[in-house]
């Protein structure tokens, strides 16, 4: 994809908050569950995106900090000092609060920004910046991803997860958007009708639905009702394949150090799953 396919891709992009699903309100009662346990699992799937040897002792920015989850696993695994931002002024009073409970004397700080207008002059630079799930729900991917590029500081990371691009984008983009001003009624008609459907699918995938939800937590300590939420009102929305993110960073000077390939099952009907991503920056040669 050239760049100016990028920007024809965003143009007209809700970006405004006002626009945008209530995020934070979701993380806030997500928080609200939150134990020792889910964060195990949270770290524990950070260290396998990201190995603790690349964590420990550096600067680490969650951009799209949500519950804090992400920002507390980083400090758990041995982060200097951790920089969050988040655009939803809900979210950042949950990752404050989760932060204050569970990491009260790390070094931390979150910050209400927009993923459009980060700024290193006023940031710095970071060893990692991490984005899981989030700039694909900016309303201007391709402009939220570039934003984030000089964020990274000489040979660091950059980790984002984005929604696999499927066939059935078009009309999630549809629901999402219908979903998220609908009326509280609606989309409890609209969450019980996914759910049937869902389970209904795992039956016929030959899984056990009650299996499937309870390990669920194990999926970085989340919830499975709060990801079905998530899921069904993140507008706006947006998506990507493998090829297009990777030209993407490469023309940036970004190498692939891994990925992590989730393709969506049928088509994308149900939905599409999160492609994990983390590349590097390239060292500047000296004169």
């Amino acid at each position: 994809m050239k760049s100016s396919d990028h920007e024809k891709v965003d143009e007209g992009a809700d970006t405004a908050l006002g626009t945008h699903y209530a995020f934070g309100k979701n993380w806030e009662r997500f928080a609200d569950g939150l134990d020792e346990a889910r964060i195990s699992h949270a770290v524990a799937e950070l260290a396998r995106l990201i190995p603790p040897a690349d964590i420990a002792g550096k600067t680490f920015l969650d951009v799209g900090s949500g519950s804090g989850l992400s920002s507390l696993a980083a400090l758990r695994l041995g982060a200097e000092r951790v920089e969050a931002v988040d655009l939803d002024p809900d979210s950042v009073v949950t990752s404050r609060a989760v932060l204050a409970r569970f990491a009260p004397d790390a070094a931390w700080q979150v910050r209400e920004a927009s993923a459009l207008e980060l700024d290193p002059a006023i940031l710095g630079r970071f060893d990692v910046v991490h984005s899981w799930g989030v700039l694909h729900h900016t309303g201007a991917m391709w402009r939220s991803i570039n934003a984030c590029l000089p964020l990274v500081a000489e040979d660091g990371l950059f980790v984002l997860a984005l929604y696999r691009k499927t066939p059935a984008c078009g009309f999630w983009r549809w629901e999402k958007r219908l979903y998220s001003r609908a009326p509280s009624f609606l989309r409890l008609i609209v969450r019980a009708l996914y759910k049937t459907l869902y389970v209904a699918g795992l039956l016929a995938t030959g899984r056990n639905p009650r299996t499937y939800i309870s390990a669920y937590v194990s999926n970085r300590g989340m919830s499975w009702a709060t990801d079905v939420e998530d899921w069904l009102g993140g507008y706006p929305y947006e998506s990507v394949s493998p090829g297009e993110i990777r030209t993407f960073m490469h023309s940036r000077k970004f190498s692939e150090k891994r990925s992590f390939l989730k393709p969506a099952r049928l088509y994308g009907l149900f939905g599409s799953h999160c492609d994990e991503y983390v590349f590097k920056k390239a060292k500047k040669l000296s004169d």
